[in-house]
């Protein structure tokens, strides 16, 4: 079955970021051990496809390109942290995008121009994802105390790609597409 590819489109934050998401990730190990989310850089979700055919998703990235280059780049905010609770057996700790209007319908946006439909959305940065919920409580009281507050642009979306069929699948850079909207570039340099 050759032919068959995931992708994943995520945001990346920039490098500081990054930076100081790893440092909570390595405070998380110190106090639990390891998890699953602990190696993945910080990045925004926004969408993993499974078993594509290749030779039809690919000439569709090129028309989504043309389409997120009218998008601007946005600022988005970190403000503090937040979780996710999946059943009674486990949760996720993040770092919460701080949800204005402006940022809503930018990711509404963002989701149209790439033919996504999506109900409801939380833009966040994983730091400890599906932990068992006994090392949610011995973690979140030190996050719940933690004040994060960090503005960053996203200025690109990057689109991973792995083999579907293989036996160690490994995502790499597909492509990375720009937010170009020429308005939106103007408005920065003044």
């Amino acid at each position: 079955m050759m032919g068959y590819a995931d992708y994943y489109l995520l945001l990346s934050p920039p490098e500081e970021v990054k930076q100081q998401i790893s440092r909570y990730k390595k405070a998380s190990i110190n106090k639990i051990g390891a998890f699953e989310s602990m190696n993945s850089p910080a990045h925004i979700s926004i969408v993993k496809t499974e078993r594509q055919k290749a030779f039809i998703v690919e000439p569709a990235f090129e028309r989504m390109e043309k389409r997120l280059n009218t998008m601007p780049p946005i600022v988005l905010h970190i403000n503090g942290f937040n979780y996710f609770k999946h059943g009674d057996k486990a949760m996720s700790i993040y770092a919460d995008i701080r949800q204005t209007d402006s940022v809503k319908k930018w990711f509404r946006l963002l989701f149209s121009c790439i033919n996504v439909k999506h109900a409801s959305f939380t833009p966040h940065i994983t730091i400890a994802r599906n932990i068992h919920v006994s090392d949610f409580y011995t973690l979140w009281p030190h996050f719940e105390k933690a004040k994060y507050v960090e503005p960053f642009w996203i200025k690109e979306l990057l689109v991973l790609k792995r083999e579907t069929f293989t036996h160690e699948p490994k995502w790499s850079r597909y492509k990375t597409i720009s937010f170009k909207n020429e308005f939106a570039a103007l408005a920065e340099k003044i």
